[in-house]
């Protein structure tokens, strides 16, 4: 669990004085650890910082909670000044090159950022720990682990059409939508039919899958009209829930499916373009596998995620090779990552030479061959971040992906920022 914590902030940190802390003390079972990105500079920051510091005062003992400083002071002298004022910990201001990966690995856009992880594996918590601090001065509900969606279902009468009620218990072991939709939008008017033909295809065929209606609508009278025209289940109508879960899941406009497998795991954020995609639900439950062909059922992932991915040129050899020297670390990342019930460091796909595939290289900036071909590329693209990084290795096998990946994961590539279009 240390080694984690080593990897992203160094062997030692910063006390106060001249003295310095191991960073094996600060992380553990049952601890968290704070990142506080701040300057002295910065206004908002002198703000946070005082009641940053009475929280932690007051609550950092008894919840086993240490900070460290991450800073954007301008020089040694500021940080310095600065860091007297903070009862906690520093990453040394003398280490330029891991504050800019850490800036970068937890996407910090602006300053005071709190991002609070767990101590005994590194992971987020939450991203937003500034907004909690403010909102729950007394710690009640530290370290605010987001709440799941069967913590947030579990009281909430479900109901069909017929206003038969279900509980949220009764869709255990099923992959399941939640639909958020009103009968006053045109373009939810238009997707409900298609959702409803896949939805009965799907089921046709047994497949345990039910969809959850978390209607948008303005009255009661509207979310009637529209609820009657669907076969699965709805929340009612009802504000809060719908508040809730459009909060939870960051949902910004409808028509708007998100899927889930049996294990409440979002399969996709996109459940909208998925259906369009296969609108015969043949490739139901939609999951990714370990290795997967970009096309218009899968693009959407790699929006939304960091994703490997291996250009060919379209001919069954190319494609094979990339299965040949892929599939066995894809593999060996899905499973650990299902071991441990999270998502893998990367998604991984090779390409056909087709439409899609063209449209990512063009977005990409790749370089075509004399032969107008771009086969043999192998990248990993972050689009969130908004990086792209070329395997720089002439001759492609399953070790030179391994150690591609490995330094990914361990924060050793340089990348470019995409192109600007």
């Amino acid at each position: 669990m240390a080694d984690a914590f080593k990897r992203l902030l160094g062997e030692k940190l910063q006390g106060q004085g001249a003295d310095e802390v191991s960073t094996e003390s600060i992380c553990g079972e049952g601890k968290v650890v704070g990142l506080y990105f701040s300057a002295h500079w910065c206004p908002p920051c002198r703000g946070f910082t005082p009641k940053l510091a009475e929280f932690y005062k007051k609550h950092h003992l008894e919840k086993k909670f240490e900070i460290v400083f991450v800073s954007s002071d301008k020089n040694e002298s500021e940080w310095k000044s600065y860091f007297n004022e903070m009862p906690w910990i520093a990453l040394p201001f003398a280490d330029r090159d891991r504050k800019e990966k850490l800036s970068k690995k937890f996407k910090v856009d602006g300053i005071p950022t709190l991002v609070i992880l767990d101590g005994k594996d590194g992971k987020v918590i939450v991203a937003n720990g500034r907004t909690k601090v403010a909102e729950d001065q007394q710690a009640k509900d530290f370290p605010w682990r987001p709440k799941g969606l069967a913590d947030v279902m579990k009281d909430v009468k479900l109901v069909n059409h017929e206003k038969e009620e279900k509980s949220f218990a009764d869709l255990t072991g099923k992959v399941l939508g939640l639909y958020f939709s009103a009968h006053w939008c045109p373009p939810c008017r238009a997707f409900t039919p298609q959702l409803i033909e896949t939805y009965k295809k799907v089921k046709e065929k047994g497949n345990a899958f039910e969809i959850i209606f978390v209607s948008s609508d303005r009255s009661e009278e509207g979310y009637s009209d529209y609820f009657k025209e669907m076969p699965w289940l709805s929340t009612g109508f009802q504000e809060g829930i719908k508040k809730d879960l459009t909060q939870m899941y960051g949902v910004q406009g409808i028509p708007t499916l998100i899927l889930f497998d049996e294990k409440h795991k979002i399969i996709s954020s996109n459940g909208r373009h998925v259906v369009s995609a296969d609108p015969e639900g043949e490739q139901f439950p939609w999951k990714l596998k370990p290795l997967n062909v970009i096309n218009q059922l899968t693009v959407s992932t790699v929006n939304d995620e960091k994703c490997l991915i291996y250009f060919t040129d379209g001919k069954e050899a190319s494609i094979q090779g990339a299965k040949d020297i892929i599939q066995p670390v894809a593999e060996h990342y899905f499973k650990v990552a299902e071991e441990a019930d999270d998502d893998p460091p990367l998604f991984f796909f090779y390409t056909k030479r087709d439409d899609t595939s063209n449209s990512l290289r063009d977005f990409i900036g790749l370089n075509e061959e004399d032969d107008g071909t771009s086969a043999g590329i192998l990248v990993i693209l972050d689009i969130p971040s908004q990086m792209v990084y070329e395997c720089q290795e002439e001759v492609l096998t399953k070790e030179v992906v391994e150690a591609f990946v490995n330094d990914f994961v361990n924060d050793k590539l340089v990348g470019e920022r995409l192109p600007l279009r």
